[in-house]
């Protein structure tokens, strides 16, 4: 049930959001029961201060999402990275490594999955604009999916 209202709440906002350059976006994730480290918990941060989108030249080019519960008593990370180290563009990628961490433990799935639908840089070659979507698992088992979509503007 939850999992099927945060969908509908992902779809509704997804599709409201408007294509601009003001600060505005959302982070909403969800997990089956399994799942390592949410373990079937969900949540969202749609004030733009409550998360960030950035890129790590120096660590593989990898692009970190970090969201933080308003009251500061939840936090989520997620890494993505390309196997072969290059600048992650618009496209989507197939068994590469995405980390989570969530509530001070985190596991890399080396088979996940991302989707990067916009990707957009400001005049310091930081981030201003991110819309994707992320699929992580534990250990390739069963109801062990992480999910999550994030539409990010600065």
């Amino acid at each position: 049930m939850i999992r099927s209202v945060l969908a509908a709440a992902a779809l509704v906002v997804a599709t409201a959001t408007p294509a601009s350059a003001d600060a505005t976006g959302y982070f909403i994730w969800d997990s089956d029961k399994d799942a390592w480290p949410t373990q079937g918990r969900s949540g969202s941060w749609t004030p733009p201060e409550l998360f960030s989108v950035r890129e790590d030249p120096e660590e593989n080019n990898l692009i970190r999402i970090k969201g933080e519960s308003p009251d500061g008593r939840d936090y989520l990370m997620i890494e993505l990275y390309r196997n072969d180290g290059q600048r992650i563009g618009e496209g989507h990628y197939a068994d590469q490594k995405v980390l989570v961490v969530n509530q001070g433990f985190g596991w890399y799935d080396k088979g996940g999955d991302f989707s990067v639908e916009h990707i957009a840089y400001n005049a310091e070659g930081l981030i201003s604009e991110f819309d994707g979507a992320v699929e992580h698992h534990y250990q390739d088992q069963p109801n062990t999916t992480f999910r999550a979509k994030v539409s990010y503007r600065r």
